[in-house]
């Protein structure tokens, strides 16, 4: 019997922390490209920069007055009112006003203060605008690999160093590269709608690509003081379940990747322990996986079937469902698994990818074979900042007893993260190494 999604997301987003800082984290993560969205419709792309400023100062401003005196009734509204308000006063000293007192405004010439507020409205606006923005990003005019960092700032709120690790880069070229793409969209002057049919093609994907790196990153994050930032998951899956709702953006592939997030989020309260350390699949309580999503990520995988189309995201999910399907570790298909990352990696390599196969191939054909390999991808650049390279590379070294080779490579790993639970993990594994 197929379960049909409806609000699962919201039934099981997390209930909102009191602590005001906490609070302004979670909107920010949660509503900052909402509320981007909603301020580059009403003043445009051009003004991007000053929208992105508008809302750090408010969130600096949400942050020292709801102390003393108290959260408004609806948060987002209140510090979109907020960042347009400062806006106008940008406006106002640097003099952008035209004779009457109006601001400039992309989509209707002009907008005066008094009716600002018709421009936007809760919820409707919050929803669609995000997705507009996403499209709008993810102009053909830019390269693939800026589509999807710009959108990633801009829509994600990712930090630079979110995005260079996304990139498995540095953070300068990061940085340029948003710079550079910023700058190219500006001269377009996009338009924030969903695109004709025909030009939905050269966007789409960069807009999936987007929200699966969004959930990876609320997956295991690479910074601060958690593992998971449930908040961007389940963010992810809102998103992708707009586009699998709207006539022009469904498709067989976003269905795929929806089931993949929600086989990927089944298990997200399973991957800490009580003190919020990591929890490796194997030595996962599988009775805390959600049943719940687990069965609506079968519902999106059988709808995923519809058609010829095989994307990376059907192979992904299929290789989630082996793992959640599965009564236990040892009982896992991983021949099944195998074979789809070699599918993934004939279609196109990854080094990501290939870094997972080797760790289903070490269940397969042996520790031997699979360091063997993971020793001729350490030759490569890429993976020289990737943290999950350096673990899975000292943990084969590990279970082959190498444990002078398995120490160095966990102590590169060390020196690489910032992430709390991650240096949790890594200092447990040296102190078994003794």
């Amino acid at each position: 019997m197929e379960v049909e999604p409806q609000r699962i997301v919201s039934e099981m987003e997390p209930k909102a922390e009191t602590s005001v800082n906490k609070l302004v984290d979670h909107l920010f993560r949660h509503n900052s490209g909402q509320m981007v969205a909603v301020l580059t419709r009403i003043f445009g792309f051009e003004n991007i920069e000053l929208v992105e400023d508008a809302i750090q100062e408010t969130l600096i401003k949400a942050l020292r007055q709801w102390k003393f005196k108290g959260v408004p009734e609806n948060p987002t509204a209140w510090m979109i009112q907020v960042a347009k308000n400062h806006i106008l006063d940008q406006f106002r000293r640097n003099k952008k006003f035209d004779t009457a007192g109006h601001p400039p405004f992309e989509g209707s010439g002009i907008i005066s203060p008094e009716n600002i507020e018709e421009k936007f409205r809760y919820p409707r606006e919050l929803k669609d605008d995000l997705l507009y923005m996403m499209f709008a990003v993810c102009d053909p005019v830019l390269k693939p690999d800026s589509q999807i960092a710009l959108t990633l700032k801009i829509v994600g709120g990712f930090s630079i160093s979110e995005i260079a690790q996304a990139f498995l880069g540095n953070e300068e070229a990061a940085a340029k590269m948003i710079t550079r793409a910023k700058k190219r969209l500006k001269e377009t002057h996009p338009k924030l709608d969903i695109p004709a049919p025909d030009e939905v093609g050269p966007r789409i994907n960069a807009v999936l690509k987007v929200l699966y790196l969004m959930f990876n990153e609320g997956y295991s994050a690479s910074g601060g003081k958690e593992l998971i930032r449930t908040d961007l998951c389940f963010e992810a899956i809102r998103l992708t379940q707009i586009l699998a709702d709207h006539p022009i953006t469904k498709s067989p592939k976003v269905e795929a990747l929806l089931a993949l997030f929600f086989f990927q989020g089944a298990r997200l309260q399973a991957r800490n322990t009580e003190t919020r350390d990591i929890l490796l699949l194997a030595d996962q309580e599988r009775k805390l996986w959600d049943q719940k999503m687990i069965n609506v990520g079968l519902y999106h995988l059988r709808r995923s079937a519809n058609g010829n189309e095989l994307s990376d995201y059907h192979l992904e999910a299929e290789i989630a469902s082996c793992h959640i399907l599965a009564d236990d570790f040892d009982s896992t298909d991983w021949t099944r698994i195998l074979e789809c990352y070699d599918l993934l990696l004939k279609r196109k390599y990854s080094a990501v990818i290939a870094l997972n196969r080797i760790v289903v191939l070490s269940k397969l054909k042996g520790v031997k074979n699979a360091l063997s390999e993971i020793d001729e991808m350490g030759r490569h650049d890429i993976l020289k900042n990737y943290i999950p390279f350096y673990i899975a590379h000292g943990h084969l070294q590990f279970e082959i007893g190498d444990l002078v080779a398995a120490e160095k490579t966990y102590r590169s790993a060390l020196g690489l993260t910032v992430n709390k639970p991650t240096r949790r993990f890594l200092e447990k594994k040296l102190l078994e190494i003794g």
